[in-house]
């Protein structure tokens, strides 16, 4: 799956602390994160425009992040 258009989702790594922060995301917006074997690590359904995640390791992720306003976005992450 590939977003056909940009979300305008903005996303930071803070790479010593493994913090994983989206902002400017729409309220009601479901983002899932993955392990790169596919196991699901996190769920949150944002109530405002931001939303945090702590990867628990050093490794690869799959970010899902799924909105009525805008097709799913799929990220791969390296931290």
């Amino acid at each position: 799956m590939k977003a056909t258009r940009d979300s305008g989702i903005c996303m930071k790594l803070d790479d010593s602390t493994g913090v994983l922060s989206l902002e400017r995301l729409e309220v009601n917006t479901m983002v899932y994160l993955y392990s790169e074997q596919g196991e699901l690590i996190g769920k949150i359904h944002s109530t405002g425009d931001c939303v945090t995640f702590i990867l628990p390791r050093r490794g690869m992720y799959v970010l899902v992040i799924h909105c009525a306003s805008y097709p799913v976005e799929v990220r791969r992450i390296t931290y």
